[in-house]
């Protein structure tokens, strides 16, 4: 069976259960956030890892457990004290078990980059619970399905408009076979995909936007997510590691399946309390 069959069959399985843990409720949701959030950090520190090996190995357990700390207090009311508590003690541990197992010629570069995956994937995409409301179905997760599905659109679209329109390399470097030709088609067909959804979805609208609002912020959700695209696919590159997990068949691990949404969900969250206020 071809990977891309793998793909296609997985994605229709998933989505279904994605879809009714998101209905579900607010412990179902917590409970699909904070799970994705702890493999995705445990990915994080694999590659890391990696690249210095047989440096204290305790960072495994260490990166979830943060992880999962630090995305917890935005559910919380006032929770930028929370938060300040908790990003205290989480940078105190990291310190501590660098002195403790790192040679001091790498103690700096492992620990910025061990860090920075509760940092980036705890503490900055936590921030996609304020895409919920509290409450049992599709409206109380509309604004987070919008914001997800904008992403898995602009990765699909991009895909296939690389692949049978591509010429012009968008990062060689990092990521030989993106091209601009299916950056901008990526671009493009999730500007669609955002305005259909934000017009009627689900039978209502989810976002009451002019057009011109919803280009500027469809745009920006996009550039990100293939920012965040990017971001993680350096990090596998210099790590010399193919895919960041396996728990996906066919697609990897949780930072191959979502490397766009930690970046853009929470500048979309940003963006959507601007609009509001």
């Amino acid at each position: 069976m071809s990977n891309l069959a793998k793909r296609c069959i997985f994605a229709f399985t998933a989505m279904p259960i994605v879809a009714i843990l998101l209905w579900y409720g607010d412990y179902a949701r917590l409970a699909f956030v904070l799970g994705l959030n702890a493999i995705a950090s445990y990915e994080w520190a694999k590659m890391v890892s990696a690249v210095y090996k047989g440096k204290a190995k305790l960072i495994s357990v260490l990166s979830p457990v943060c992880t999962v700390t630090l995305t917890l207090p935005w559910l919380w009311d006032g929770h930028k004290i929370y938060m300040l508590h908790t990003l205290t003690v989480v940078m105190l541990l990291y310190i501590t078990l660098a002195f403790a197992c790192i040679n001091v010629k790498e103690l700096f570069p492992w620990l910025m980059l061990q860090i920075a995956g509760p940092l980036y994937i705890g503490l900055w995409g936590g921030m996609c619970f304020e895409l919920f409301d509290w409450g049992q179905g599709w409206e109380e997760c509309s604004k987070f399905l919008v914001v997800m599905t904008t992403l898995w659109a602009c990765d699909s679209a991009a895909y296939f408009a690389g692949r049978f329109l591509g010429k012009h390399k968008f990062s060689p470097q990092i990521s030989p076979k993106k091209t601009w030709e299916g950056a901008i088609g990526g671009t493009l067909f999730s500007i669609f995909w955002f305005w259909i959804w934000t017009r009627s979805g689900f039978g209502y609208t989810v976002f009451d936007m002019s057009l011109g609002t919803t280009i500027v912020f469809a745009f920006i959700i996009s550039v990100a997510g293939q920012l965040g695209d990017l971001l993680i696919s350096a990090l596998k590159r210099w790590s010399g590691i193919k895919d960041a997990g396996e728990i996906f068949p066919g697609h990897g691990g949780v930072l191959d399946r979502a490397d766009s949404f930690y970046l853009a969900a929470p500048i979309a969250t940003i963006l959507l309390s601007y609009y509001s206020t």
